[in-house]
């Protein structure tokens, strides 16, 4: 027995088979009917589609055989798929290469073949359809050219079923964002309608009733008046951000950063919050560490987590931040004993359709967006971000950034 040589694409055509996902499918009556008709059409017992596999044949459809695999090394097909023209053995007791093929010596007997290659758009010879006897003989002329055109017409289905699972897949993809983008913009709606009416109501308390409040009374209110904009410029700003990311209007800037000197930097502006909630806050150093990265989006993503953990930290607690460095990869840990969160929690955390706002342990307010844009910004510098968490112990959010050169 002989067997056939790999084609000098073995590669890129196992990829090109792969990429059709047919491998193993259910029996479909379309490439049945084509199966049939090439039986008939060339007068044999058995039609097969084959597709040859890097170890196998495989059958998406057949006629007359129970089998639905054979191994390579024995396949007619992997000879036929060598060439561009039906490949056709009149006889197999007289051919060399298949005299003691097991095919032809036991089940199912073949002593005649003919394999009209499936080729790709791109050039790709997936496998054959064929037609296949137990008795010597030969195709006429038209039969050749009918094997031809029905071959021709199994890759349009495969190209057809192919296209249609894409259809089907960006629909589904489509459909599931145009749902979370839905609920976001409902969640936004609510959540900015919600500042804004108290910046309204504050408004109003100042118009009618400013000059007979006390001057306590004055200064609590405008307090709370400049939290509540604060409140609601965070959220616009955090929505302007959204919207240039899913536009692909952001600015994207990468440089070498200075890791210490971005964490000090951070550090500084975070530090009265945490003093003011009597909250531990310690940030290691970096040394000379050196980030390949955006440092707009990194500074936001720093203060975005520590600004969480302080949130979500009681009163002297503690917020710790400290990096490390594996290969070309720099983790940033910041790890708080606060509230921490449970599994499913951490599961719905950077879902758009779970993005709310939750009071911190002081009564903190926030936008629910901050660690969907954190995701993102991680994301677009090459980046991971990872949590860890149990609930009363506190959680750990680690951001993994590529190294400098």
């Amino acid at each position: 027995m002989q067997t056939a040589v790999l084609p000098r694409n073995e590669q890129e055509r196992l990829k090109a088979l792969r990429r059709y996902d047919i491998l193993d499918s259910q029996a479909e009556v379309v490439y049945d009917e084509l199966t049939a008709l090439a039986s008939y059409i060339c007068q044999t017992p058995i039609a097969l589609i084959s597709l040859i596999d890097a170890q196998r044949q495989w059958f998406k459809s057949k006629v007359g055989l129970a089998a639905s695999e054979t191994p390579r090394e024995m396949a007619f097909c992997a000879h036929a798929i060598l060439g561009d023209d039906v490949f056709i053995v009149a006889d197999t007791h007289q051919d060399q290469r298949f005299a003691d093929n097991p095919l032809v010596t036991d089940s199912p007997h073949i002593r005649f073949y003919a394999g009209a290659p499936l080729v790709t758009s791109d050039g790709f010879a997936l496998g054959t359809l064929c037609a296949i006897d137990r008795k010597p003989r030969d195709l006429s002329a038209d039969q050749i050219q009918a094997l031809k055109i029905l071959a021709r017409q199994v890759v349009v289905l495969l190209d057809l079923r192919m296209a249609f699972k894409h259809i089907q897949m960006d629909a589904e993809e489509l459909h599931q964002l145009n749902a979370s983008k839905d609920r976001f913009f409902r969640m936004i709606s609510h959540d900015l309608r919600a500042p804004f009416n108290g910046i309204l109501g504050l408004a109003e308390i100042f118009a009618t009733e400013g000059p007979t409040l006390a001057p306590a009374e004055f200064k609590d209110l405008a307090n709370d008046l400049v939290t509540t904009a604060k409140q609601a410029y965070n959220l616009v700003e955090n929505l302007l951000e959204w919207s240039q990311l899913e536009t692909g209007a952001m600015p994207f800037q990468p440089a070498r950063i200075k890791l210490d000197e971005l964490l000090k930097t951070v550090g500084q502006l975070l530090a009265p919050q945490a003093s003011k909630k009597q909250v531990h806050l310690q940030i290691a150093s970096a040394g000379t560490t050196l980030l390949q990265a955006d440092p707009n989006m990194i500074q936001s993503v720093l203060q975005n987590l520590i600004n969480n953990a302080i949130k979500f930290t009681p009163a002297h607690g503690n917020v710790a931040v400290t990096v490390t460095t594996e290969g070309d990869r720099v983790k940033i840990a910041v790890a708080d004993t606060g509230v921490g969160l449970s599994s499913e929690q951490v599961e719905r955390l950077f879902r758009m359709d779970s993005a709310r706002s939750t009071k911190g342990t002081a009564g903190e307010s926030g936008t629910g967006l901050g660690l969907l844009l954190c995701q993102q910004f991680v994301e677009r510098n090459g980046g991971q971000l990872h949590v860890a968490s149990e609930v009363g112990k506190g959680s750990t959010f680690t951001l993994v950034l590529p190294k400098a050169d």
